[in-house]
Protein backbone atom coordinates (compact mmCIF):
# COMPACT_ATOMS: atom_id res chain seq x y z
CA UNK A 1 0.00 0.00 0.00
CA UNK A 2 1.08 3.54 -0.99
CA UNK A 3 1.61 5.92 1.98
CA UNK A 4 0.66 9.70 1.37
CA UNK A 5 2.49 11.81 -1.10
CA UNK A 6 2.23 15.75 -1.73
CA UNK A 7 2.30 16.73 -5.43
CA UNK A 8 3.31 19.88 -6.94
CA UNK A 9 0.74 20.81 -9.50
CA UNK A 10 2.12 23.67 -12.28
CA UNK A 11 -0.04 25.52 -14.87
CA UNK A 12 2.05 26.67 -17.51
CA UNK A 13 0.28 27.90 -20.35
CA UNK A 14 -2.81 25.14 -21.08
CA UNK A 15 -0.20 22.43 -20.11
CA UNK A 16 -0.35 20.50 -16.55
CA UNK A 17 2.99 19.56 -15.36
CA UNK A 18 2.93 17.77 -11.76
CA UNK A 19 5.94 17.45 -10.15
CA UNK A 20 6.22 14.28 -7.35
CA UNK A 21 7.31 16.16 -4.24
CA UNK A 22 7.75 13.16 -1.55
CA UNK A 23 7.36 9.65 -2.63
CA UNK A 24 7.50 6.46 0.08
CA UNK A 25 6.27 3.13 -0.77
CA UNK A 26 6.08 0.05 1.05
CA UNK A 27 8.84 -2.27 -0.76
CA UNK A 28 12.68 -2.53 -1.25
CA UNK A 29 12.29 -2.89 -5.21
CA UNK A 30 10.08 0.10 -6.26
CA UNK A 31 10.89 2.45 -3.39
CA UNK A 32 14.46 3.81 -4.97
CA UNK A 33 13.26 3.57 -8.43
CA UNK A 34 10.04 5.32 -8.18
CA UNK A 35 10.68 8.86 -7.90
CA UNK A 36 12.91 8.53 -10.75
CA UNK A 37 10.37 7.05 -13.17
CA UNK A 38 7.68 9.49 -12.26
CA UNK A 39 9.47 12.29 -12.72
CA UNK A 40 11.34 11.14 -16.20
CA UNK A 41 7.65 10.67 -17.58
CA UNK A 42 6.54 13.95 -16.10
CA UNK A 43 9.43 15.70 -17.46
CA UNK A 44 9.18 14.39 -20.86
CA UNK A 45 5.33 15.35 -20.96
CA UNK A 46 6.25 18.88 -20.03
CA UNK A 47 8.68 19.09 -22.59
CA UNK A 48 6.86 17.61 -25.30
CA UNK A 49 4.12 19.69 -23.95
CA UNK A 50 6.01 22.67 -25.35
CA UNK A 51 5.57 21.22 -28.97
CA UNK A 52 2.38 20.11 -28.64
CA UNK A 53 0.92 23.47 -26.89
CA UNK A 54 2.61 26.20 -28.88
CA UNK A 55 1.79 23.60 -32.36
CA UNK A 56 -1.55 22.87 -31.29
CA UNK A 57 -2.41 27.23 -30.42
CA UNK A 58 -0.88 28.06 -33.88
CA UNK A 59 -3.24 25.41 -35.43
CA UNK A 60 -5.95 26.59 -33.36
CA UNK A 61 -6.11 30.08 -34.94
CA UNK A 62 -6.71 28.69 -38.48
CA UNK A 63 -10.24 27.41 -36.96
CA UNK A 64 -11.73 30.75 -36.35
CA UNK A 65 -9.86 32.42 -39.83
CA UNK A 66 -10.87 29.25 -41.70
CA UNK A 67 -14.59 29.12 -40.21
CA UNK A 68 -14.57 32.85 -41.30
CA UNK A 69 -13.57 32.33 -44.94
CA UNK A 70 -15.36 29.47 -45.93
CA UNK A 71 -19.00 28.36 -45.69
CA UNK A 72 -20.50 25.78 -43.55
CA UNK A 73 -21.01 23.61 -46.66
CA UNK A 74 -16.78 24.16 -47.74
CA UNK A 75 -15.71 23.97 -44.71
CA UNK A 76 -17.50 20.54 -44.00
CA UNK A 77 -15.90 19.42 -47.29
CA UNK A 78 -12.27 20.13 -45.60
CA UNK A 79 -13.14 18.57 -42.27
CA UNK A 80 -14.72 15.42 -44.36
CA UNK A 81 -11.59 14.93 -46.02
CA UNK A 82 -9.27 15.65 -43.38
CA UNK A 83 -10.95 13.31 -41.29
CA UNK A 84 -9.96 10.79 -44.34
CA UNK A 85 -6.03 11.29 -43.36
CA UNK A 86 -5.99 9.77 -40.20
CA UNK A 87 -7.68 6.43 -41.95
CA UNK A 88 -4.96 6.10 -44.44
CA UNK A 89 -2.18 6.87 -41.46
CA UNK A 90 -3.19 4.03 -38.99
CA UNK A 91 -2.94 1.57 -42.16
CA UNK A 92 0.33 2.71 -43.58
CA UNK A 93 1.89 3.01 -40.64
CA UNK A 94 0.14 -0.22 -39.35
CA UNK A 95 1.48 -0.15 -35.81
CA UNK A 96 4.74 0.29 -36.81
CA UNK A 97 5.56 2.95 -34.30
CA UNK A 98 4.48 0.93 -31.48
CA UNK A 99 6.48 -2.27 -32.45
CA UNK A 100 9.74 0.17 -33.40
CA UNK A 101 9.47 1.25 -29.31
CA UNK A 102 8.82 -2.19 -27.96
CA UNK A 103 11.73 -3.77 -30.10
CA UNK A 104 14.27 -1.27 -29.33
CA UNK A 105 14.03 -2.18 -25.63
CA UNK A 106 15.51 -5.63 -27.14
CA UNK A 107 17.91 -4.22 -29.08
CA UNK A 108 21.41 -4.88 -27.19
CA UNK A 109 23.98 -2.34 -29.74
CA UNK A 110 23.59 0.47 -31.78
CA UNK A 111 24.00 -1.82 -35.13
CA UNK A 112 20.68 -3.61 -33.87
CA UNK A 113 18.90 -0.22 -33.31
CA UNK A 114 20.27 0.64 -36.83
CA UNK A 115 18.13 -1.84 -38.55
CA UNK A 116 15.65 -2.08 -36.72
CA UNK A 117 14.96 1.93 -38.16
CA UNK A 118 15.90 0.96 -41.54
CA UNK A 119 13.36 -2.16 -41.22
CA UNK A 120 10.29 0.26 -39.96
CA UNK A 121 11.25 3.11 -42.57
CA UNK A 122 12.01 1.10 -45.51
CA UNK A 123 8.45 -0.93 -44.59
CA UNK A 124 6.58 2.35 -44.27
CA UNK A 125 8.07 4.11 -47.30
CA UNK A 126 7.41 1.17 -49.13
CA UNK A 127 3.86 1.49 -48.24
CA UNK A 128 3.45 5.17 -48.73
CA UNK A 129 5.05 5.08 -52.21
CA UNK A 130 2.54 2.51 -53.19
CA UNK A 131 -0.39 3.83 -51.45
CA UNK A 132 0.67 7.55 -53.46
CA UNK A 133 0.68 6.16 -56.90
CA UNK A 134 -2.52 3.90 -56.32
CA UNK A 135 -4.79 6.14 -55.45
CA UNK A 136 -3.44 9.10 -57.69
CA UNK A 137 -3.98 6.52 -60.57
CA UNK A 138 -7.68 5.68 -59.39
CA UNK A 139 -8.06 9.39 -58.45
CA UNK A 140 -11.06 10.33 -61.00
CA UNK A 141 -12.98 7.09 -60.21
CA UNK A 142 -12.57 7.93 -56.43
CA UNK A 143 -14.17 11.40 -57.33
CA UNK A 144 -16.89 10.23 -59.25
CA UNK A 145 -18.03 8.13 -56.15
CA UNK A 146 -17.51 11.04 -53.87
CA UNK A 147 -18.66 13.48 -55.96
CA UNK A 148 -22.51 12.27 -55.32
CA UNK A 149 -21.82 13.80 -51.51
CA UNK A 150 -20.98 17.05 -52.43
CA UNK A 151 -16.97 16.19 -52.44
CA UNK A 152 -15.17 19.64 -54.15
CA UNK A 153 -12.74 19.75 -56.45
CA UNK A 154 -10.84 16.23 -58.32
CA UNK A 155 -7.65 17.42 -57.83
CA UNK A 156 -8.52 17.08 -53.46
CA UNK A 157 -7.87 13.30 -54.26
CA UNK A 158 -4.23 12.95 -54.98
CA UNK A 159 -3.18 15.78 -52.17
CA UNK A 160 -5.07 14.12 -49.52
CA UNK A 161 -2.83 10.89 -50.63
CA UNK A 162 0.31 13.09 -50.79
CA UNK A 163 -0.25 14.26 -46.89
CA UNK A 164 -1.23 10.60 -45.58
CA UNK A 165 1.88 9.39 -47.58
CA UNK A 166 4.41 11.85 -46.46
CA UNK A 167 2.87 12.33 -43.04
CA UNK A 168 3.34 8.32 -42.53
CA UNK A 169 6.81 8.23 -43.71
CA UNK A 170 8.05 11.34 -41.06
CA UNK A 171 5.75 8.67 -38.68
CA UNK A 172 9.08 7.13 -38.37
CA UNK A 173 11.50 9.62 -37.84
CA UNK A 174 9.62 11.27 -35.58
CA UNK A 175 9.79 7.70 -33.26
CA UNK A 176 13.03 7.89 -33.20
CA UNK A 177 13.59 11.40 -32.24
CA UNK A 178 11.02 10.36 -29.26
CA UNK A 179 12.82 7.24 -28.59
CA UNK A 180 15.95 8.77 -28.28
CA UNK A 181 14.80 12.02 -26.39
CA UNK A 182 15.60 14.46 -29.21
CA UNK A 183 13.29 17.05 -28.15
CA UNK A 184 14.79 20.07 -29.91
CA UNK A 185 14.28 18.55 -33.32
CA UNK A 186 11.04 17.65 -32.73
CA UNK A 187 9.74 20.61 -30.93
CA UNK A 188 11.34 22.97 -34.09
CA UNK A 189 9.86 20.58 -36.61
CA UNK A 190 6.43 20.23 -35.50
CA UNK A 191 6.14 24.27 -34.87
CA UNK A 192 7.78 24.92 -38.23
CA UNK A 193 5.33 22.77 -40.01
CA UNK A 194 2.59 24.56 -38.13
CA UNK A 195 3.67 28.13 -39.25
CA UNK A 196 4.22 26.74 -42.92
CA UNK A 197 0.45 25.59 -43.01
CA UNK A 198 -0.68 28.85 -41.44
CA UNK A 199 1.49 30.61 -43.79
CA UNK A 200 0.34 29.42 -47.00
CA UNK A 201 -3.46 29.22 -45.59
CA UNK A 202 -3.11 32.67 -45.25
CA UNK A 203 -1.25 33.01 -48.52
CA UNK A 204 -3.96 31.33 -49.89
CA UNK A 205 -7.30 33.36 -48.65
CA UNK A 206 -6.31 36.62 -47.66
CA UNK A 207 -3.60 37.56 -50.44
CA UNK A 208 -4.09 35.22 -53.19
CA UNK A 209 -7.62 36.65 -53.83
CA UNK A 210 -6.54 40.11 -54.56
CA UNK A 211 -3.42 38.78 -57.64
CA UNK A 212 -6.45 36.69 -59.60
CA UNK A 213 -6.23 38.73 -62.60
CA UNK A 214 -2.64 39.08 -62.61
CA UNK A 215 -0.14 37.34 -64.60
CA UNK A 216 2.17 36.69 -61.88
CA UNK A 217 0.37 34.51 -59.29
CA UNK A 218 -3.14 34.32 -61.19
CA UNK A 219 -2.33 30.97 -62.34
CA UNK A 220 -2.67 29.37 -59.26
CA UNK A 221 -6.28 30.89 -58.54
CA UNK A 222 -9.15 28.38 -58.94
CA UNK A 223 -12.90 29.86 -58.50
CA UNK A 224 -14.67 27.62 -56.30
CA UNK A 225 -11.71 25.89 -55.11
CA UNK A 226 -12.70 26.74 -51.42
CA UNK A 227 -11.12 23.82 -48.82
CA UNK A 228 -8.98 22.94 -51.66
CA UNK A 229 -6.31 25.66 -50.81
CA UNK A 230 -6.46 24.59 -46.59
CA UNK A 231 -5.83 21.17 -48.07
CA UNK A 232 -3.06 21.67 -50.52
CA UNK A 233 -1.56 24.30 -47.37
CA UNK A 234 -1.40 20.83 -45.56
CA UNK A 235 0.27 19.21 -48.31
CA UNK A 236 2.86 22.11 -48.85
CA UNK A 237 3.49 22.21 -44.68
CA UNK A 238 4.43 18.35 -44.80
CA UNK A 239 6.66 18.73 -47.97
CA UNK A 240 8.50 21.08 -46.12
CA UNK A 241 9.03 19.25 -42.94
CA UNK A 242 10.39 16.47 -45.00
CA UNK A 243 12.83 18.23 -46.41
CA UNK A 244 13.85 19.33 -42.64
CA UNK A 245 13.66 15.70 -41.38
CA UNK A 246 15.78 14.77 -44.65
CA UNK A 247 18.95 13.99 -42.79
CA UNK A 248 17.60 11.48 -40.86
CA UNK A 249 16.54 9.86 -44.14
CA UNK A 250 19.70 9.97 -46.07
CA UNK A 251 21.88 8.85 -43.45
CA UNK A 252 19.96 5.05 -43.40
CA UNK A 253 20.92 1.43 -44.44
CA UNK A 254 17.47 1.10 -46.63
CA UNK A 255 16.63 -2.43 -46.60
CA UNK A 256 14.02 -4.47 -44.88
CA UNK A 257 15.39 -7.33 -42.59
CA UNK A 258 12.48 -9.81 -43.06
CA UNK A 259 12.75 -12.07 -39.83
CA UNK A 260 12.58 -9.11 -37.76
CA UNK A 261 9.61 -7.40 -39.61
CA UNK A 262 7.83 -10.40 -39.14
CA UNK A 263 8.55 -9.84 -35.73
CA UNK A 264 7.18 -6.71 -35.72
CA UNK A 265 4.52 -7.15 -37.74
CA UNK A 266 3.31 -10.10 -35.38
CA UNK A 267 3.25 -7.45 -32.70
CA UNK A 268 2.11 -4.56 -34.06
CA UNK A 269 -0.91 -6.10 -36.47
CA UNK A 270 -3.31 -6.18 -33.56
CA UNK A 271 -2.46 -2.97 -32.35
CA UNK A 272 -2.81 -2.06 -35.68
CA UNK A 273 -6.08 -3.72 -36.41
CA UNK A 274 -6.99 -2.47 -32.98
CA UNK A 275 -5.68 1.38 -34.11
CA UNK A 276 -7.55 1.08 -37.09
CA UNK A 277 -10.51 0.67 -35.55
CA UNK A 278 -10.35 3.60 -32.90
CA UNK A 279 -9.45 5.58 -36.18
CA UNK A 280 -13.48 4.72 -37.12
CA UNK A 281 -14.39 5.36 -33.52
CA UNK A 282 -12.85 8.67 -33.61
CA UNK A 283 -13.64 10.17 -37.59
CA UNK A 284 -16.66 7.86 -38.80
CA UNK A 285 -19.11 10.09 -37.56
CA UNK A 286 -17.96 12.78 -40.04
CA UNK A 287 -18.76 10.37 -42.93
CA UNK A 288 -21.70 9.09 -41.63
CA UNK A 289 -23.51 12.70 -41.22
CA UNK A 290 -23.10 12.84 -45.08
CA UNK A 291 -24.63 9.61 -45.86
CA UNK A 292 -27.13 9.65 -43.35
CA UNK A 293 -28.43 12.69 -43.93
CA UNK A 294 -30.46 14.80 -47.11
CA UNK A 295 -28.35 15.82 -49.95
CA UNK A 296 -27.24 19.29 -49.17
CA UNK A 297 -27.69 18.93 -45.16
CA UNK A 298 -25.11 16.64 -44.39
CA UNK A 299 -21.57 18.86 -45.27
CA UNK A 300 -23.06 21.75 -43.52
CA UNK A 301 -23.88 19.20 -40.63
CA UNK A 302 -20.01 17.86 -40.43
CA UNK A 303 -18.63 21.89 -40.72
CA UNK A 304 -20.52 23.00 -38.00
CA UNK A 305 -19.69 19.61 -36.16
CA UNK A 306 -15.65 19.55 -36.49
CA UNK A 307 -15.60 23.71 -36.13
CA UNK A 308 -17.26 23.41 -32.46
CA UNK A 309 -14.82 20.32 -31.84
CA UNK A 310 -11.87 22.57 -32.17
CA UNK A 311 -13.36 23.62 -29.34
CA UNK A 312 -13.34 19.77 -27.19
CA UNK A 313 -9.81 19.57 -28.57
CA UNK A 314 -8.18 21.27 -26.31
CA UNK A 315 -8.36 18.15 -24.29
CA UNK A 316 -6.89 16.14 -26.96
CA UNK A 317 -3.97 18.55 -26.31
CA UNK A 318 -2.74 17.64 -22.90
CA UNK A 319 -3.21 14.37 -24.53
CA UNK A 320 -1.22 14.75 -27.14
CA UNK A 321 1.78 15.74 -24.85
CA UNK A 322 1.33 12.72 -22.32
CA UNK A 323 1.22 10.47 -25.39
CA UNK A 324 4.44 11.60 -26.87
CA UNK A 325 6.53 10.33 -23.43
CA UNK A 326 4.28 7.73 -22.11
CA UNK A 327 4.81 5.64 -25.55
CA UNK A 328 8.25 5.49 -25.54
CA UNK A 329 7.99 5.41 -21.83
CA UNK A 330 6.06 2.88 -20.83
CA UNK A 331 7.10 0.39 -23.76
CA UNK A 332 10.48 0.56 -23.35
CA UNK A 333 11.91 2.29 -20.33
CA UNK A 334 9.37 1.18 -17.47
CA UNK A 335 10.25 -2.33 -16.05
CA UNK A 336 7.36 -5.13 -15.55
CA UNK A 337 8.00 -5.27 -11.70
CA UNK A 338 7.22 -1.07 -11.48
CA UNK A 339 4.92 -1.09 -14.17
CA UNK A 340 1.12 -1.54 -12.41
CA UNK A 341 2.21 1.42 -9.68
CA UNK A 342 3.62 3.86 -12.51
CA UNK A 343 0.59 3.33 -14.77
CA UNK A 344 -1.57 3.82 -11.79
CA UNK A 345 -0.08 7.09 -10.97
CA UNK A 346 -0.06 7.89 -14.43
CA UNK A 347 -3.60 7.24 -14.99
CA UNK A 348 -4.86 8.86 -11.30
CA UNK A 349 -3.00 12.44 -12.53
CA UNK A 350 -3.93 12.27 -16.07
CA UNK A 351 -7.46 12.40 -15.33
CA UNK A 352 -7.23 15.06 -12.50
CA UNK A 353 -5.42 17.13 -15.11
CA UNK A 354 -8.26 16.17 -17.40
CA UNK A 355 -11.05 17.24 -15.29
CA UNK A 356 -9.48 20.38 -14.20
CA UNK A 357 -9.14 21.59 -18.26
CA UNK A 358 -12.36 20.02 -18.40
CA UNK A 359 -13.49 23.05 -15.93
CA UNK A 360 -11.92 25.66 -17.35
CA UNK A 361 -13.21 24.71 -20.89
CA UNK A 362 -16.57 25.20 -19.75
CA UNK A 363 -16.42 27.69 -16.97
CA UNK A 364 -14.56 30.46 -19.83
CA UNK A 365 -16.87 28.90 -22.72
CA UNK A 366 -18.01 33.06 -23.54
CA UNK A 367 -13.91 33.52 -24.07
CA UNK A 368 -13.29 30.00 -25.84
CA UNK A 369 -16.30 30.44 -28.50
CA UNK A 370 -14.14 32.44 -30.40
CA UNK A 371 -12.38 29.48 -31.39
CA UNK A 372 -14.64 29.29 -34.11
CA UNK A 373 -16.60 32.57 -35.99
CA UNK A 374 -20.33 32.93 -37.06
CA UNK A 375 -23.52 31.84 -35.66
CA UNK A 376 -24.33 28.76 -37.29
CA UNK A 377 -20.87 26.97 -35.62
CA UNK A 378 -21.73 28.76 -32.40
CA UNK A 379 -25.34 28.09 -32.22
CA UNK A 380 -23.34 23.96 -31.74
CA UNK A 381 -21.60 25.03 -28.65
CA UNK A 382 -24.17 23.15 -26.46
CA UNK A 383 -22.42 20.02 -27.13
CA UNK A 384 -18.51 20.80 -26.16
CA UNK A 385 -18.99 19.56 -22.58
CA UNK A 386 -20.07 16.45 -24.28
CA UNK A 387 -17.22 16.24 -26.46
CA UNK A 388 -14.76 17.43 -23.58
CA UNK A 389 -15.90 13.96 -21.86
CA UNK A 390 -15.43 11.83 -24.95
CA UNK A 391 -11.99 12.82 -25.06
CA UNK A 392 -11.24 12.51 -21.85
CA UNK A 393 -12.44 9.06 -21.81
CA UNK A 394 -10.15 8.96 -24.76
CA UNK A 395 -7.15 9.71 -22.80
CA UNK A 396 -8.51 7.15 -19.63
CA UNK A 397 -8.42 4.41 -22.31
CA UNK A 398 -5.29 5.38 -23.32
CA UNK A 399 -3.61 5.19 -20.35
CA UNK A 400 -5.36 1.80 -19.63
CA UNK A 401 -4.24 0.20 -22.99
CA UNK A 402 -0.46 0.05 -21.86
CA UNK A 403 -1.53 -2.87 -19.41
CA UNK A 404 -2.04 -5.18 -22.31
CA UNK A 405 0.84 -3.58 -24.52
CA UNK A 406 3.66 -4.76 -22.00
CA UNK A 407 2.48 -7.90 -21.36
CA UNK A 408 2.15 -8.41 -25.57
CA UNK A 409 -1.47 -9.06 -25.76
CA UNK A 410 -2.05 -6.96 -28.15
CA UNK A 411 -5.11 -8.99 -29.44
CA UNK A 412 -6.93 -7.36 -26.54
CA UNK A 413 -6.90 -3.85 -28.69
CA UNK A 414 -8.75 -5.47 -31.03
CA UNK A 415 -11.37 -6.61 -29.12
CA UNK A 416 -11.55 -3.62 -27.32
CA UNK A 417 -11.37 -1.06 -30.25
CA UNK A 418 -14.24 -3.20 -32.51
CA UNK A 419 -16.61 -3.44 -29.46
CA UNK A 420 -16.05 0.36 -29.78
CA UNK A 421 -16.98 0.19 -33.69
CA UNK A 422 -20.61 -1.39 -32.64
CA UNK A 423 -21.44 1.10 -30.45
CA UNK A 424 -20.15 3.90 -32.42
CA UNK A 425 -22.23 2.38 -35.92
CA UNK A 426 -25.30 1.60 -34.32
CA UNK A 427 -25.36 4.54 -32.35
CA UNK A 428 -24.77 6.55 -34.70
CA UNK A 429 -27.22 5.45 -37.54
CA UNK A 430 -29.89 5.36 -34.53
CA UNK A 431 -29.41 8.93 -33.63
CA UNK A 432 -27.69 10.86 -36.75
CA UNK A 433 -30.95 10.96 -38.82
CA UNK A 434 -33.31 12.36 -36.04
CA UNK A 435 -30.68 14.23 -34.39
CA UNK A 436 -27.71 15.68 -36.31
CA UNK A 437 -24.53 16.02 -34.93
CA UNK A 438 -25.87 16.13 -31.43
CA UNK A 439 -26.51 12.63 -32.24
CA UNK A 440 -22.82 11.95 -33.72
CA UNK A 441 -21.85 14.08 -30.13
CA UNK A 442 -23.70 11.15 -27.98
CA UNK A 443 -22.51 8.16 -29.66
CA UNK A 444 -19.21 8.94 -29.37
CA UNK A 445 -19.48 9.16 -25.85
CA UNK A 446 -21.52 5.83 -25.65
CA UNK A 447 -18.42 4.59 -27.58
CA UNK A 448 -15.61 5.32 -25.45
CA UNK A 449 -17.53 4.58 -21.99
CA UNK A 450 -17.94 1.17 -23.15
CA UNK A 451 -14.44 0.91 -24.12
CA UNK A 452 -12.93 1.86 -20.88
CA UNK A 453 -15.37 0.01 -18.85
CA UNK A 454 -14.82 -3.12 -21.21
CA UNK A 455 -10.60 -2.51 -21.14
CA UNK A 456 -10.81 -1.74 -17.23
CA UNK A 457 -12.73 -5.27 -16.67
CA UNK A 458 -9.77 -7.23 -18.37
CA UNK A 459 -7.66 -5.64 -16.87
CA UNK A 460 -9.04 -7.12 -13.52
CA UNK A 461 -9.42 -10.09 -14.85
CA UNK A 462 -5.81 -10.64 -16.56
CA UNK A 463 -3.09 -8.11 -15.13
CA UNK A 464 -4.92 -6.21 -12.10
CA UNK A 465 -3.33 -2.64 -11.67
CA UNK A 466 -4.09 -1.25 -8.70
CA UNK A 467 -5.95 2.24 -10.07
CA UNK A 468 -7.07 4.84 -7.30
CA UNK A 469 -10.65 4.65 -8.65
CA UNK A 470 -11.86 6.24 -5.19
CA UNK A 471 -10.14 9.33 -5.57
CA UNK A 472 -10.48 9.65 -9.47
CA UNK A 473 -14.29 9.09 -8.14
CA UNK A 474 -13.89 11.42 -5.74
CA UNK A 475 -12.70 14.47 -7.85
CA UNK A 476 -15.03 13.13 -10.79
CA UNK A 477 -18.06 13.83 -8.24
CA UNK A 478 -16.88 17.20 -7.00
CA UNK A 479 -15.95 18.28 -10.66
CA UNK A 480 -19.68 17.58 -11.81
CA UNK A 481 -20.96 18.86 -8.62
CA UNK A 482 -19.16 22.20 -9.79
CA UNK A 483 -20.29 22.25 -13.55
CA UNK A 484 -23.54 21.58 -12.12
CA UNK A 485 -23.66 24.64 -9.97
CA UNK A 486 -22.34 26.56 -13.17
CA UNK A 487 -24.88 25.51 -14.88
CA UNK A 488 -28.07 25.96 -12.78
CA UNK A 489 -26.77 29.35 -11.27
CA UNK A 490 -28.05 31.99 -14.24
CA UNK A 491 -25.91 35.21 -14.41
CA UNK A 492 -26.98 36.97 -17.65
CA UNK A 493 -23.97 39.84 -17.84
CA UNK A 494 -20.66 38.03 -19.06
CA UNK A 495 -18.37 39.29 -16.79
CA UNK A 496 -19.66 38.49 -13.37
CA UNK A 497 -20.84 35.04 -14.64
CA UNK A 498 -17.44 34.60 -15.66
CA UNK A 499 -15.82 36.01 -12.21
CA UNK A 500 -18.47 33.34 -10.67
CA UNK A 501 -17.26 30.11 -12.39
CA UNK A 502 -13.61 31.26 -11.68
CA UNK A 503 -14.68 31.29 -7.82
CA UNK A 504 -15.86 27.60 -8.99
CA UNK A 505 -12.65 26.55 -10.82
CA UNK A 506 -10.66 27.88 -7.70
CA UNK A 507 -12.91 26.00 -5.37
CA UNK A 508 -11.99 22.52 -7.48
CA UNK A 509 -8.17 23.36 -7.28
CA UNK A 510 -8.43 24.62 -3.29
CA UNK A 511 -10.28 21.47 -2.62
CA UNK A 512 -7.22 19.36 -4.58
CA UNK A 513 -4.08 21.27 -2.89
CA UNK A 514 -6.03 20.53 0.27
CA UNK A 515 -6.10 16.98 -0.30
CA UNK A 516 -3.28 16.36 -1.47
CA UNK A 517 -1.43 18.91 0.43
CA UNK A 518 0.76 20.28 -1.83
CA UNK A 519 2.64 22.71 -0.73
CA UNK A 520 1.89 26.20 -2.45
CA UNK A 521 4.79 27.97 -0.97
CA UNK A 522 7.26 25.65 -2.17
CA UNK A 523 5.86 25.46 -5.86
CA UNK A 524 6.01 29.03 -5.90
CA UNK A 525 9.83 29.42 -5.11
CA UNK A 526 10.37 26.28 -7.52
Amino acid sequence: MASRYGIRLIFRGWGFFVVVKKIKFVGKSFKGRREVIIKKLIGQTATYGVATIVARFIGFALTPYLTLKLSGAEYGVYSYYFGLIPFGLVILTAGMENGFFRFLSKCDTAEDRKKLYATVLSAVTVAGLSFFILVSAFSPLIFKHLNAYEAGHPSLIPIVAGIIALDAVLAMPYARLRAESNTRLFVTTKIANVLVNVGFCLFFYSVLPHFRDSAGLGWMWIDGYGAGYALLANLLASMFNFVLLSPMLRHVEWGIDKTLLKRIFVFSLPLFLGGFGGTINEFIDRQLLVYLLPPGIGMEQVGIYSGVMKIAALMTLFLQMYRYAAEPFFLSEVKKEDFKKANAEGLKYFTIASMTVFLVIVFYMDIFQFLVSGEEYREALFIVPVMLLSNMLVGIYFNMSFWFKVTERTYFAILITFTGVVFTLLLNILLIPSMGYVGAAYARLGCETAMVLLCYFLNRKYYPVPYDLKTIGLYALVAAALYGVSVGVHIPAVVPRLLFNTLLLGAFLAFFVRREKIDLHSILKK
